[in-house]
């Protein structure tokens, strides 16, 4: 684990108490932008509501632009629908995100239809201390180009220091295999950390 990784796992820890102390609720209608960095990769994502494309309630889309430092260009977007649990500290959204990408090679671009899954669980509301993760995977009938199939899985902690500042930490694995030989070609695998404000 890098320095600037260990730095951000020490500022959420520290932080942690700051956050609940203010029990100030953010306003979940408003969307979201988020900047995720790690040694090697940079993320923006916007999340709006699912109403701006009359997707019903509760559900949500988004679209994120990732880049890698060995120039790995990937487009992203989602549309995902709630489970209905009846519990509201747990959150549980589903369906397809697609993905376009120009890898490092020459040649080597890349469509994907995924399906996937995203789990939220609130530990506390007040503070907006959650954990939450998200698993897509496109196979090989899905995928498009110079890959067979593509896996992205996460994990983060976050907390709200402020109505519009929500701050978190995670994990990322985020791979396609390649037809050429089966190689397998890793985006990400490492600890991130980021920022997202409420607009």
């Amino acid at each position: 684990m890098s320095v600037r990784n260990h730095l951000a796992l020490a500022a959420l820890i520290v932080l942690a108490p700051l956050g609940g102390a203010q029990a100030q609720e953010a306003d979940e209608s408003r969307p979201v932008g988020e900047l995720s960095l790690s040694d090697d990769t940079l993320q923006f994502r916007y999340i709006d509501s699912g109403n701006v494309i009359d997707a019903g309630r509760g559900s949500r889309v988004s679209a994120a632009l990732f880049l890698s430092e060995a120039r790995d260009i990937v487009l992203s977007g989602d549309v995902l629908f709630p489970a209905q649990l009846g519990y509201d500290r747990l959150q549980i959204l589903f369906g397809p995100r697609f993905y376009a990408a120009l890898l490092e090679d020459e040649n080597t671009d890349v469509m994907a239809a995924s399906l996937g899954a995203e789990v939220r669980f609130e530990i506390d509301r007040s503070s907006g201390l959650a954990i939450s993760g998200q698993a897509y995977y496109s196979p090989d009938i899905l995928t498009f180009g110079s890959a067979n199939n593509l896996t992205d899985l996460s994990a983060r902690a976050e907390i709200r220091l402020q109505p519009r500042l929500t701050v978190f930490v995670g994990m990322r694995w985020f791979e396609f295999e390649l037809t050429e030989n089966d190689e397998e070609r890793t985006l990400q695998e490492e600890l991130f950390a980021g920022a997202g404000w409420r607009f």
